[in-house]
């Protein structure tokens, strides 16, 4: 879900900074969230079926996690990816940055909170971290569109 919510949160914020087009924006957003989910997808289908492979696993195990984990691998990032673009669809895209950083930044921040409980390690700490890290993409976003801003 990081992935989905980060790589969207990045592309759509640059597009917002660059074009203001909520057009262009949603259709940017829509069409990496299924690219991306899908290619998601495929590579943890086959990174476990490699994995299992190498190991020697039974066939039948190997593709029943491969799949699994595949599709739980797209459904993530689809959902994070939607989370990201909310607000585009009610406000102009450029007053949609901050609205849409900040619930991305509020998911991350739940997910790292989560894995932190998960890893017996600080709860606050492990959010913060999650959010910090991942909102470097929104800001190499942001900075690209801007820079960009003029050129048609």
């Amino acid at each position: 879900m990081e992935d989905g919510i980060v790589s969207t949160l990045g592309v759509v914020v640059g597009v917002a900074a660059a074009t203001d087009s909520r057009k262009l924006v949603i259709l940017t957003a829509l069409v990496l969230i299924i690219v991306e989910s899908l290619s998601m997808a495929a590579g943890t289908y086959l990174a476990n079926k490699s994995e299992m492979e190498v190991a020697h696993l039974p066939l039948v195990k190997t593709f029943r996690k491969s799949v699994t984990g595949s599709f739980f691998m797209g459904v993530s990032y689809i959902f994070g990816g939607f989370l990201s673009i909310i607000p585009f669809f009610f406000v102009s895209p450029y007053t949609a940055i901050l609205p849409s950083i900040m619930l991305s930044i509020a998911a991350l921040f739940g997910i790292g909170y989560l894995k932190g409980r998960a890893a017996g390690i600080n709860r606050i700490r492990s959010g913060l971290e999650m959010s910090l890290v991942s909102l470097t993409a929104a800001t190499i976003g942001y900075l690209v569109g801007k820079i960009f801003q003029g050129i048609q």
